[in-house]
């Protein structure tokens, strides 16, 4: 089986799977998204600083790195960074200098203003002849402070922009998790120094909604700083008709019922529409099956669900009593009466406020996030799997 990160096509040259997960896609491969990739592309252009909101698995991520390579065939200088890959400060505006350096290149263009930077900021600073590379150490130690510098380090694209005639596209991914760097500070810097560079546009995109939504109130710096998309999930009429496309050309069939099955087992969310496909696919090419139905759609999601149980098992025994027994509501009930007298008296949920109390909880700990304002699983097998559970 195969487990990946979020990914809405397919590669036909390096797999007869036409459904594959775990990599980011080229556009002749995206499944709709055409209005968003659209709009992102104009606003980054323009240097406007868009804020991406979508909950985890919804294709956030290929999204932006498609919009970046469009850009790029526009002559933008792109970056893109993963602020949670980063355990400090320091190490997010080495990595912020390094890859804006890079995009500004090559050295030639950029070697005077890297000579003022560093005599403003004083890095440990290498530059390797061979690779075109620049890396940077502004500081060693534990005791180290990187907020004197880090105005300096963000002024950076806005000064190379300026000055060398070009313009830059520049993603933070995960921009939520950029409060545990040295607390709201972080954010106020940052806004400050974006908000001058009219040559730069940038997308902060976040994949958990809520805490992008709390940086986003107005009273944290980055309020009104610029427009806010929200990811929505691909509609089903979009994924019957790739997914019965990607089978047919290879001479298979999933029947109508079967397309529903699998759509409703995904949840409609892009990770897990291309993860039950991608295994679908490799369950009929085993059996030599040509037509498909529910039934063997419902196979599939078992033997994923089989081939989790490790993992779900211990995330269970790290849940408290009342946070497994809200799951257990949820996954018989649904959301929409969570928190009704019936549901909670038959689960033993409490009152109303300790619903809400675990499901704050369980949010946090990426087991549950919200959709149009309604509670889903980020897994949408678990619940099958707690269902199977206490059956």
């Amino acid at each position: 089986m195969s487990f990946g990160v979020t990914l809405i096509g397919v590669n036909m040259a390096t797999s007869g799977n036409p459904f594959i997960f775990g990599e980011i896609i080229d556009e002749p491969n995206f499944v709709n998204r055409t209005r968003e990739l659209s709009l992102l592309v104009q606003d980054l252009a323009d240097g406007q600083k868009v804020f991406l909101l979508s909950p985890r698995r919804f294709g956030k991520s290929s999204l932006v790195a498609l919009a970046l390579l469009k850009l790029k065939k526009r002559h933008v200088r792109t970056v893109s960074l993963t602020v949670s890959s980063y355990a400090s400060y320091t190490q997010l505006l080495e990595k912020f200098a390094e890859k804006v350096l890079r995009a500004a290149g090559p050295w030639e263009r950029v070697k005077d203003w890297v000579t003022r930077f560093g005599r403003s900021v004083k890095p440990d600073m290498h530059y390797n002849l061979t690779s075109g590379e620049i890396s940077l150490c502004l500081g060693k130690g534990s005791g180290f402070d990187p907020a004197p510098i880090a105005p300096e380090v963000f002024a950076l694209p806005g000064e190379l922009t300026r000055k060398a005639g070009f313009r830059m596209a520049i993603c933070l991914d995960e921009f939520q998790q950029i409060a545990e760097f040295n607390g709201r500070s972080v954010e106020n810097v940052l806004r400050n120094q974006v908000q001058e560079q009219r040559e730069v546009g940038y997308v902060f995109a976040g994949s958990q909604p809520a805490l992008m939504k709390e940086m986003l109130s107005a009273k944290r710096p980055f309020h009104k700083t610029g427009p806010q998309m929200f990811l929505d999930k691909i509609p089903a009429v979009d994924w019957k008709e790739f997914i019965a496309r990607q089978f047919s050309k290879r001479g298979r069939t999933l029947h109508e019922r079967g397309l529903e099955s699998l759509l409703a087992a995904a949840d409609l969310i892009p990770f897990d529409v291309q993860r039950i496909a991608h295994e679908l696919w490799d369950y009929a090419e085993l059996r030599g099956k040509r037509a498909l139905d529910a039934s063997d759609v419902t196979s599939v999601a078992d033997s994923l669900i089989a081939g989790h149980s490790t993992y779900y098992e211990l995330l269970w025994e790290h849940l408290s009593a009342r946070q497994r027994a809200t799951l257990q509501a949820l996954a018989e009930r649904g959301p929409l009466e969570i928190y009704s007298q019936t549901v909670r008296d038959e689960f033993r949920l409490g009152p109303a406020s300790s619903v809400q109390k675990a499901l704050q909880s369980l949010d946090a700990r990426d087991i549950l996030d919200r959709y149009k304002g309604r509670i889903f699983f980020l897994d949408p097998l678990l619940p099958r799997w707690i269902r199977s559970k206490v059956s």
